[in-house]
């Protein structure tokens, strides 16, 4: 008797917990939740275009949820506004962010040997056209639990202004993301966390300044502008004898016009940069856009042309995936596709470009880049196969291989006979897990004779991301459709960080409210 007596109280004990437990998770009475910036609070404002998520739910109770999804490190987010006006604020003005949210793992997907979830806290500049189009990491935050509520202070560091400034000139700033940290944490792309955020608050420090109305220096005369285009092509992964209409479409990408461009002006032309992504992304990854100001890479072309030091060209940030499974929008998950981007460069983008803008003819004037599998394909299909249509590289955090064998390859092909590379430029982080084979690379194309201009940065403790790649857009743009004397292009101010992203501090959760037991 005793021990059913025992057994019963244990279940109501149980129960009693598990009930405290859910109510614990729960609000008890209605929230008023939101953003709070210099004591007014507002709902919260979702960047829309600069989002990457699912379910995205705007409550009644004014708290924001969302589902966002594993991709190889590039995990997904939301983007807010500071302002409901969606004006720029000061992040100098400000010393610390508070942030209260609730988490969980989407039932059935999170992987087995996935830690406890991590989130990436991101400030978006002013020139920033979303999470992944623009963006300083302020901090990475890892719980201490399966699921649960995190309520956490973020620190501004004293020199995070300058930090911005360094990036984009000005510490103004459109708002902030919360990004899922799927970066080496054991998640499989296709895990999901769903997100319900509550509570936003920028402290400022005591005795700010009023944020000020953002003014970038330019008049309209001095800015580019950013046009779409959906050009013929084909799907290059299927032989031409079998194609069929499904395998013919048009094909979308962004063209960045430099100031004082005039299609009517046929006297006047302009160099050519095509722009490649990386895998599982797009057209749309470098943030080229023709909404809001454009994007980060659009200022730093705007900037340099005003000053003089960048040469004016035109920019095309196209899809490197010649397949129907292209997009739009496309995952960029057809690594066949990546192979036979070369065909479709030669034959489509680039007839398609010269006969539709004003665009200079000879190889001098035309340069290819991309980030990772794009940087590999500006040396393996840029370099290896069409040296006889372009003459400016840049590769940035590319898989690199045998340099002996690649160089030996291009000067064995006769049709490249007296071809020279006029710029290479080459970067990666020291912890990004592509750099291993990178300094012998290096070395091997500073002895390379066909190479008449070659620069590479090393980036300290950079990763597998975007301020790597934008500190080499901006490197490279310096070297390009201009005669170099020296080796390293001429030093400008206004560099984009050369701070590394992974210096933002990680730290644990110092208050986690438990909702469920961690998984085994």
């Amino acid at each position: 008797m005793f021990r059913k007596l025992q057994k019963h109280f244990s279940w109501v004990l149980a129960l009693s917990v598990l009930s405290l437990s859910t109510i614990s998770c729960s609000p008890v009475k209605s929230e008023n939740y939101g953003i709070t910036l210099r004591d007014t609070t507002e709902k919260f404002t979702i960047f829309t275009d600069g989002s990457v998520a699912t379910d995205i739910v705007e409550a009644d109770d004014g708290s924001v949820s969302w589902v966002a999804t594993a991709a190889g490190g590039a995990g997904g987010g939301v983007a807010f506004y500071a302002k409901s006006d969606k004006k720029e604020i000061n992040i100098g003005n400000y010393e610390s962010i508070d942030i209260e949210l609730d988490y969980s793992p989407v039932e059935g997907k999170w992987s087995k040997g996935a830690q406890d979830p991590s989130f990436c806290i991101r400030i978006l500049p002013w020139d920033s056209t979303g999470m992944f189009g623009g963006f300083e990491d302020l901090e990475y935050i890892n719980t201490e639990a399966y699921s649960g509520t995190l309520k956490y202070n973020v620190k501004i560091p004293s020199d995070f202004a300058d930090k911005i400034k360094t990036s984009s000139d000005f510490d103004s700033i459109l708002g902030f993301a919360i990004k899922f940290n799927d970066y080496q944490r054991g998640n499989e792309n296709g895990d999901q966390l769903k997100v319900q955020l509550k509570t936003v608050t920028f402290n400022p420090k005591k005795g700010a300044a009023e944020d000020e109305a953002f003014n970038d220096g330019l008049n309209d005369a001095q800015r580019g502008s950013v046009v779409e285009i959906n050009y013929p092509t084909r799907d290059y992964t299927v032989e031409a004898s079998a194609l069929t209409d499904e395998d013919r479409y048009k094909k979308h990408a962004w063209v960045y016009l430099p100031a004082g461009y005039d299609a009517s002006d046929k006297n006047t032309k302009y160099p050519l940069f095509i722009l490649l992504h990386g895998s599982l992304q797009n057209e749309n990854t470098w943030g080229l856009s023709n909404k809001g100001r454009g994007g980060k890479i659009k200022g730093y072309m705007d900037r340099g042309m005003a000053s003089g030091e960048v040469e004016k060209f035109i920019l095309v940030a196209a899809t490197g995936v010649s397949s129907k499974n292209w997009g739009p929008n496309g995952v960029g998950d057809d690594y066949p596709a990546y192979e036979v981007f070369g065909q479709e460069l030669r034959a489509d983008l680039l007839p398609y470009i010269r006969a539709n803008f004003n665009v200079k003819e000879g190889r001098d004037n035309v340069a290819l880049a991309g980030l990772s599998r794009g940087g590999g394909q500006t040396m393996n299909i840029g370099v290896k196969q069409c040296l006889d249509i372009i003459a400016n590289f840049a590769t940035y955090s590319a898989p690199v291989s045998n340099a002996d064998e690649y160089i030996a390859e291009i000067d064995a092909n006769p049709a490249f006979d007296g071809l020279k590379i006029k710029n290479l430029y080459a970067n990666c982080g020291t912890a990004d897990r592509l750099y291993e084979p990178y300094p012998a690379f290096v070395e091997e194309m500073k002895k390379w004779n066909r190479i008449e201009n070659f620069k590479e940065y090393t980036y300290p403790d950079g990763t597998h991301d975007f301020p790597v790649w934008y500190k080499g857009f901006y490197d490279f743009i310096y070297m390009i459709f201009k005669n170099n004397e020296t080796e390293t292009p001429k030093p400008v101010e206004n560099q984009p960080s050369t701070t590394p992203v992974n210096k933002c501090k990680t730290k644990k959760v110092v208050t986690v409210t438990k909702c469920k037991a961690k998984k085994n």
